[in-house]
């Protein structure tokens, strides 16, 4: 499970709108939005996250987390998946999958 792009926005408004969808748009949907960030923890030690990943796939599975998936897409199409993230076409998570 990945977010993958937040790190990649460049522009202050875009930033601002990503952080209004997770924060303010996840309440409107009846959610709660939260970030977990790994990329400094992970790159000074990555036995949190190895230790982390399970519990959040755990926690999918029995349903206290519920992401909302926008698109699936098989791994070897992964171009287009970026392609979508980078148009701002999607409005959930994108999945990469062995076969679609």
């Amino acid at each position: 499970m990945i977010g993958f792009g937040f790190m990649g926005v460049n522009s202050k408004l875009s930033t601002l709108a990503t952080l209004a969808n997770v924060l303010l748009g996840a309440r409107l949907r009846g959610r709660r939005g939260a970030f977990y960030g790994i990329t400094t923890l992970y790159r000074r030690d990555p036995r949190p996250f190895r230790e982390d990943l399970p519990k959040i796939f755990e926690l999918i599975d029995n349903g206290r987390i519920d992401p909302i998936i926008d698109a699936t897409f098989p791994l070897l199409a992964a171009s287009s998946a970026l392609e979508r993230l980078a148009r701002g076409a999607s409005a959930g998570k994108i999945v990469l999958s062995e076969s679609a």
